[in-house]
């Protein structure tokens, strides 16, 4: 009897500690950001690389849910996951004004002009191309305790023009987020 006690006993512990164990992997294991978060990330990523980098008085942003953006299916052909996520230019509040694009209006102006890409730049001559933009995600907390996420933003700027980087952002001390890494990513040839 006592020994079956102390087995149980013995099982309990091993059980407690279990769920602490479990606990503190769940307080460091990525989740999901809320909407306003993920709009708070995607802006500061934006302002990051299309204001601060490269001065563009006009953001482009792809929309079109039925077709990924021409360097989105670059990286999904690189095997780099990506959830692209729909723009919503309104809760973005850029400080720049915000156009937006789809595989239709690419396809209509570029039945309307030969020269493409030349002609779309000549509507939108202060931009840096049409911007994609991924679902932030949640990276695990470190042990300095910093919240971090991280936003693949992908841009088209032309038939052979593409960029993709992967930011990493963590929460500002006034409770916003900046930009902590830059990563460009590699594309294959298209």
């Amino acid at each position: 009897m006592r020994r079956a006690l102390a087995i149980g006993t013995g099982g309990l512990g091993a059980l407690l500690l279990g769920a602490l164990v479990c606990t503190a992997v769940v307080r460091r294991t990525p989740g999901t950001l809320s909407e306003r978060e993920a709009m708070a990330v995607q802006r500061a990523a934006v302002l990051t690389l299309f204001v601060e980098r490269e001065h563009a008085r006009i953001l482009v942003f792809w929309n079109d849910g039925a077709h990924p953006s021409p360097t989105l299916r670059l990286l999904q052909a690189a095997g780099v996951a990506v959830d692209a996520q729909q723009p919503d230019t309104a809760a973005l509040a850029l400080p720049l004004p915000v156009h937006v694009e789809s595989l239709a209006t690419m396809e209509e102006q570029f039945r309307a002009s030969p020269d493409g890409w030349e002609a779309w730049f000549q509507r939108f001559p202060a931009s840096s191309g049409i911007i994609t933009l991924t679902r932030p995600v949640r990276l695990p907390v470190l042990a300095d305790g910093i919240n971090r996420v991280a936003v693949v933003v992908a841009r088209t700027c032309g038939e052979h023009c593409h960029s993709a980087w992967r930011l990493t952002l963590q929460r500002a001390p006034g409770g916003g987020w900046r930009t902590r890494t830059v990563q460009p990513l590699t594309l294959p040839r298209d």
